[in-house]
């Protein structure tokens, strides 16, 4: 059943609502060094309970992994050691800072909000506490670029802001709520250019998904369904209340729609023989195992009775989708693929192409998500 989006207010709200958001950054790295400098604006810097001073615009500080609780600190020609917890706050809003990798290296980002480093087991842990508005801005340029439709950006807004509060516990044995990579949400910077992208986040300001129960809704997304939404069973072994499988018109000529991969014969059949003791004996088993036709998704390769998960075969062979067909060719298995992701819930590719074609932010949520409410409400 397909309900009319409604934009209601609960008054008695079971998830709770959340303003600011402690999310882990650059926890692709084990981080042992890192530069904080380029203040837009001033920082005051606390090292424990010390106050050490303020970062300006042409200060650098270094802050080093020593032990698990310990770190020192290299600020304005003073070395400071044994640090267990780092603070930098802003003076006003919307300052930013900008953090480096030195160990490993990684490409300068700039952030807004209010930041703490740890020393963690074997590596430091840097959290930026900031706005839900503001990460939002952040997850969506991160997430989608800056050339995108209005109605997009709006669209997107909602079902990251409802991810984000569904999920605020995702990683909080760690220290905080949500880290910065693609399994929580992408968040690599502050917003920098696109000003609609912050229109858009403040146009649709509370504003979430719901289940009819008032939980937050599941609301995954991934950059191209090939042209067929996933099913939650296919990609976790879980059902999952509102997310169905369907055909998706809007995304199968788009950048990402359709991808080819060669992979060695020799990996292929030592993969699903050595995880799977496939009977490679067996000729036509054989033959099933060189010819592979995916018209519409499935769960597993050939048959289920063989027991070969696709989602086994994308992950060992680093595959951008697990809706592909597979073709013997010389000594290479050919891959023709559709999609890029798991194709869980609202396909990006897909979504930018219906507000493109004049779709608004709610038609495209009902799309994707026509068992789910869109509602407002305040944060607590």
């Amino acid at each position: 059943m397909r309900y009319l989006f409604l934009f209601l207010v609960f008054s008695f709200f079971s998830a709770g609502f959340t303003q600011t958001m402690k999310i882990g950054l650059f926890t692709n790295f084990e981080l042992k060094k890192i530069k904080i400098n380029k203040a837009v604006g001033n920082y005051h810097v606390m090292a424990d309970s010390v106050y050490l001073g303020l970062v300006c615009v042409n200060d650098i500080m270094e802050v080093m992994f020593i032990s698990s609780g310990n770190m020192s600190i290299n600020f304005k020609g003073k070395k400071y050691i044994s640090i267990k917890k780092v603070t930098i706050s802003p003076l006003f809003e919307e300052q930013s800072i900008q953090f480096t990798g030195i160990s490993p290296t990684f490409t300068a980002r700039q952030y807004e909000g209010d930041f703490e480093i740890n020393a963690m087991k074997s590596a430091l842990c840097v959290i930026n506490l900031v706005d839900m508005e503001t990460y939002l801005e952040g997850v969506i340029e991160s997430e989608c670029g800056v050339s995108q439709k209005y109605e997009y950006y709006k669209a997107q807004a909602i079902v990251s802001r409802t991810y984000a509060e569904k999920n605020n516990r995702k990683h909080i044995s760690e220290g905080y709520q949500l880290c910065d990579k693609v399994h929580c949400q992408v968040y690599h910077h502050k917003r920098t250019s696109n000003t609609s992208i912050d229109s858009a986040v403040c146009h649709t300001r509370g504003q979430v998904l719901l289940l009819l129960n008032g939980d937050f809704a599941p609301t995954f997304f991934s950059a191209n369904c090939g042209g067929q939404t996933c099913s939650p069973e296919q990609v976790w072994d879980e059902k999952i209340e509102g997310l169905n499988a369907f055909q998706d018109t809007f995304c199968i000529y788009t950048k990402q729609a359709k991808w080819t991969k060669s992979v060695p014969i020799s990996d292929w059949i030592s993969f699903v023989v050595d995880k799977y003791n496939f009977p490679i004996d067996d000729s036509l088993s054989l033959q099933l195992l060189y010819n592979f036709s995916q018209g519409e998704r499935q769960a597993f390769y050939l048959h289920p009775g063989y027991g070969i998960p696709l989602r086994d075969l994308r992950e060992r062979f680093k595959l951008k989708s697990t809706f592909f067909s597979a073709k013997k060719e010389g000594e290479f298995m050919v891959l023709k693929g559709r999609g890029f992701g798991h194709g869980v819930g609202l396909c990006q590719e897909g979504a930018m192409k219906m507000a493109k074609n004049g779709y608004t932010f709610d038609q495209i949520i009902e799309y994707y998500f026509p068992d789910f409410l869109i509602s407002k409400v305040t944060c607590k």
